[in-house]
């Protein structure tokens, strides 16, 4: 794919939790440098870390600036900034408290498509679920806005996989290369 935009997910983008904050810290200037504004990480937002290490800024591309509102609009709370690590990269946080009001859905959804369930009352679980559709749904609104452009998009998840969500991702969001750097489950 030569004309695209690079996504980068991960639960640890601005958010010190283990390992691959520093694999992200590691890679963001070369990366950065290489891709420049068509290069954006993608996490969940921790208000905490967040607050001393992301500037905030407003997104200039029409494609990120549409889906934000899009999302917005629809309750989602985001961050959009640059992580104040060598190479400034872009980064989209997402709120994921704001997204558990279609909780219920998605772990229906996991259920009914996949057979993966879920137990009522795990925080993890429940935060993975909410985060995942997120970068689900934001991958299928920012590809719907620069479709007409001949732009690609490639997905490159630092996290574990899931192979239903990955089949899924690829059903819902045609020309979305996905790239996965952990096991598949």
């Amino acid at each position: 794919m030569r004309n695209h935009v690079l996504f980068e997910i991960a639960t640890e983008v601005a958010n010190r939790v283990g390992g691959i904050y520093s694999v992200l810290k590691s890679k963001a200037q070369v990366t950065t440098a290489e891709y420049g504004s068509n290069y954006t990480m993608l996490g969940p937002l921790n208000r905490a870390s967040a607050a001393v290490e992301v500037e905030e800024i407003v997104p200039k591309d029409p494609a990120m600036v549409a889906t934000i509102k899009s999302m917005n609009d629809r309750g989602i709370k985001t961050l959009y900034g640059r992580w104040l690590i060598d190479g400034a990269p872009r980064v989209l946080l997402f709120d994921t408290g704001t997204g558990y009001y279609k909780l219920d859905e998605w772990k229906g959804d996991l259920w009914s498509t996949a057979g993966i369930p879920s137990p009522p009352d795990d925080h993890e679980t429940n935060e993975a679920i909410v985060f995942g559709y997120l970068i689900a749904w934001f991958l299928g609104e920012v590809r719907s806005f620069i479709r007409g452009n001949s732009i690609g998009a490639i997905a490159n998840f630092l996290t574990v996989c899931l192979p239903r969500e990955r089949k899924s991702c690829h059903r819902t969001i045609p020309r979305v290369a996905f790239w996965c750097c952990s096991p598949l489950v």
